[in-house]
């Protein structure tokens, strides 16, 4: 799957007053009536327990230049939220408001376990869009990088430049 490029989440969610989270790239639209969405979540992960417990999650969908932030949130560091800015969403989950292009608030409505991963498939009950025209944060064969929407023919745009590593790629949309 390392070849097949993904937009990269933080799921977070809240116990006991305690803000918990964690990164992937498994995350997929399922259904637009009811808005509905899955996210995959390895059956180790410190923050599953509370995910299931919880029944509630925000998936983050995370802007350019925030792989530093996934780095951190796909650790087992303890407090992952002490090196983030946070609010919480108007149901009480923490929200990465700084660091995302949009975020959808939802409601685990069933689980399915399959190898090494749960399935959480979730309805969305809130959710929004930053305000900003920040690209995605993209995902691909152990890289980060962004995409961004292909311009008119004869009207390039100019490559801003981002935060990368030595292997951080940056895709400038569909060759037409």
């Amino acid at each position: 799957m390392a070849s097949y490029p993904s937009g990269v989440a933080i799921v977070t969610t809240t116990e006991d007053g305690a803000p918990y989270g964690l990164t992937t790239t498994a995350v997929a639209s399922v259904s637009a009536d009811p808005p509905t969405l899955l996210v995959c979540v390895d059956l180790g992960a410190r923050t599953l327990p509370v995910l299931r417990r919880s029944g509630r999650f925000v998936a983050n969908f995370i802007r350019e230049g925030r792989s530093d932030l996934c780095l951190l949130f796909a650790s087992k560091a303890d407090d992952k939220f002490e090196h983030a800015r946070w609010t919480e969403t108007a149901g009480g989950l923490p929200l990465l408001s700084d660091d995302l292009v949009a975020w959808a608030e939802c409601t685990v409505d069933r689980e399915l376990e399959i190898g090494d991963h749960v399935v959480l498939v979730a309805e969305v009950v809130d959710g929004g869009v930053a305000p900003t025209n920040d690209a995605p944060l993209m995902y691909y064969r152990r890289s980060w990088g962004v995409w961004t929407p292909a311009r008119e023919p004869g009207r390039p745009e100019p490559m801003r430049p981002i935060e990368v590593g030595a292997r951080d790629l940056r895709w400038h949309g569909a060759e037409m």
